[in-house]
C-alpha cells in the first residue's frame, strides 16, 4: 500500500536527504536509505550534519550501496589508542580513522565529479553557536568539515577552523536543518532523525529538545525515525548491534511509505536512557544555581 508520504515523495521533482546526527545510532539511516533506493526514491540533494554527514557524502558520490562495508571498515580499526594523546591529547583515534576510510568510501576526487549530488554538512560556529552549511564539493578541503561537523571532546579535541572561525557539532545549533534543501530547490524532504517518536517530538538542539515542524514545510516531508529509543549505544561499534540499528531503519521505512506493520519496530529497549539520566542527574545538582521551580505538592484538604 503506497502511503501519502510516498506518493508525495514519487510525485516530486526534486528531493532531499537530511540526516541528522546522532553518532553511531546513525547506522539506522543506512536501513532507511536502502529501502528508499528500493523503492524508486533517489535524491536530488544531500544535507547531513555529524554522524549522519557520513552517510550523506557516501550517498552523494553514489556509495549508498556500499554504506554497510563503509561503517564496517570504521569498527574494526582500533578506536583508542593511548599514544595518540601525545599526537591530538585525546586516546580515541576518530580523526585518523575518519581520515582513512574517508578516501576510500568518499574521497576527494569522486566530490569533484560533475555526477556527484550536491552534498551539504551543517557545523556550528562556536564563536556565536551559529548554525553554517558547506557544499562538499567545492570545498577545498572537505574531510576538514566533515570532522568539524562531528567535533565534541573528548572524542575530538582541537576544533577545526573554517574560514577563520572555531566550528564544532553540527547538532548543537541545528541537528534538523531541512530548510537548507528547501533553500537549494527542494520540493520534497525525506528527514531521517533518531529520537523515537514515543520520546517526543523531534529534537533539534540542547535549547530545543522538542521541535515541531513549521505548517509551510510539513506537508512537504516525510519523517522517518524509530517509534521508540533506539537500543543502539551512542559509541557503539560492535558490527552485530549496529546491523541490528539498520535493520531496524529499513523496516520502519517501509512502515511509514507502505504502511506496513513490522513487530520488530515496536520494541521498547529495558531502562532509562543514559543522557536522560545524565539530564536528571544535571538538574538534581545545579537546580539551585539554574533557579528551575521545583514541583510543590497541592495543600491537603
Amino acid at each position: 500500500m503506497e502511503t501519502d508520504a510516498l506518493r508525495l515523495l514519487r510525485s516530486a521533482n526534486r528531493i532531499g536527504f537530511v540526516l541528522s546526527g546522532g553518532s553511531s545510532r546513525c547506522a539506522f539511516q543506512i536501513g532507511v536509505i536502502e529501502s528508499l533506493l528500493e523503492l524508486g526514491v533517489r535524491p536530488a540533494l544531500c544535507v547531513g550534519v555529524s554522524g549522519g554527514a557520513w552517510n550523506a557524502a557516501a550517498v552523494a558520490v553514489g556509495h549508498a550501496g556500499r554504506l554497510r562495508t563503509y561503517w564496517r571498515a570504521f569498527g574494526r580499526m582500533p578506536g583508542l589508542d593511548l599514544r595518540n594523546l601525545l599526537r591530538e591529547h585525546s586516546p580515541y583515534r576518530w580523526s585518523e580513522i575518519h581520515r582513512r576510510t574517508f578516501g576510500r568510501y568518499v574521497g576527494i576526487e569522486r566530490l569533484r565529479r560533475p555526477e556527484t549530488l550536491p552534498v551539504f554538512v551543517g557545523v556550528t560556529r562556536l564563536s556565536d553557536r551559529r548554525a553554517l552549511h558547506y557544499d562538499l564539493r567545492t570545498a577545498e578541503d572537505p574531510l576538514k568539515i566533515l570532522l568539524a561537523s562531528n567535533y565534541l571532546p573528548p572524542f575530538y579535541t582541537h576544533a577545526p577552523r573554517l574560514d577563520g572561525e572555531r566550528c564544532g557539532d553540527g547538532g548543537i545549533s541545528n541537528n534538523l536543518p531541512y530548510e537548507k534543501a528547501f533553500e537549494e530547490g527542494c520540493d520534497a524532504v525525506v528527514l531521517v532523525t533518531m529520537k523515537g517518536e514515543s520520546e517526543g517530538l523531534l529534537y533539534r538542539n540542547p535549547r530545543e529538545i522538542e521541535h515541531e515542524i513549521p505548517s509551510e514545510y510539513r506537508d512537504r516531508m516525510a519523517v522517518i525515525r524509530p517509534r521508540h529509543r533506539l537500543a543502539t549505544p551512542f559509541l557503539e561499534r560492535r558490527w552485530p548491534a549496529l546491523v541490528a540499528a539498520i535493520e531496524l531503519g529499513r523496516l520502519r521505512a517501509r512502515e511509514v511509505l507502505l504502511g506496513e506493520v513490522h513487530p520488530e519496530t515496536d520494541v521498547r529497549p529495558d531502562g532509562v536512557a543514559p543522557s536522560v539520566l545524565l539530564a536528571r542527574l544535571i538538574l538534581g545538582v545545579w537546580r539551585p544555581a539554574l533557579r528551575l521551580p521545583r514541583k510543590v505538592p497541592p495543600p491537603r484538604p
